[in-house]
C-alpha cells in the first residue's frame, strides 16, 4: 500500500514535467526584427520617471504630447508625420537595415533633405517597438536619456 501512494506522489510531478516540456515547443518563432518592421506604426512618448523629476514640468508635458505615425514599405520607402511642440509635419525618406541582434535592429534612416542617422529599435513581441529618445535635458547638459518612443502597429 505504501508503495501505491509512493509511486502515486512521484507520477503527479513527472507528468506535469512531461506537459511542460510539450508546452514549450508551441510557440512561433518571430521573425527577424527587419521583416516586422514594414507597416503602419502609432508612436506616443514614454518620458522616463528619473528624467521628470529633472525638468520642468512644461517641458515634460511637451515631451508626452509628441506623437508620431511611421510608415515603414516593404521596398525600403517610409513616410513621417506627426506633432512636435504643437506643429503638425511631414517627411518621407528610406529606410534599410544595418544590424539586427535579437529583437534589436538598427536601421540607417536617410530624410527627404539627404540626413542620415542610424535609429536604434527594440521590438516587444510582433506589433510593439520602442526607440529611445536621447537629448539634453537643459541646455548645454550632456545628452541623457529622456524616455522612448512607443510604437504600436495600427495598419
Amino acid at each position: 500500500m505504501m508503495s501505491r501512494s509512493f509511486r502515486f506522489i512521484w507520477t503527479i510531478p513527472l507528468v506535469a514535467l512531461a506537459a511542460g516540456f510539450v508546452g514549450c515547443g508551441g510557440a512561433a518563432k518571430l521573425p527577424a526584427p527587419a521583416e516586422r518592421l514594414p507597416g503602419k506604426w502609432r508612436g506616443e512618448m514614454i518620458v522616463y520617471e528619473e528624467t521628470q523629476a529633472k525638468l520642468p514640468t512644461e517641458q515634460v508635458a511637451a515631451l508626452s504630447q509628441m506623437q508620431y505615425d511611421f510608415e515603414f514599405r516593404a521596398d525600403g520607402t517610409m513616410a513621417l508625420s506627426g506633432v512636435n511642440a504643437g506643429r503638425a509635419f511631414t517627411s518621407e525618406g528610406q529606410w534599410h537595415p544595418v544590424k539586427q541582434e535579437g529583437d534589436l535592429l538598427t536601421i540607417l534612416s536617410t530624410e527627404q533633405n539627404g540626413a542620415k542617422k542610424d535609429i536604434h529599435i527594440e521590438f516587444d513581441g510582433k506589433d510593439t517597438f520602442y526607440i529611445p529618445v536621447n537629448a539634453p535635458p537643459t541646455p548645454g547638459a550632456q545628452m541623457a536619456e529622456l524616455g522612448a518612443m512607443r510604437f504600436t502597429r495600427f495598419r
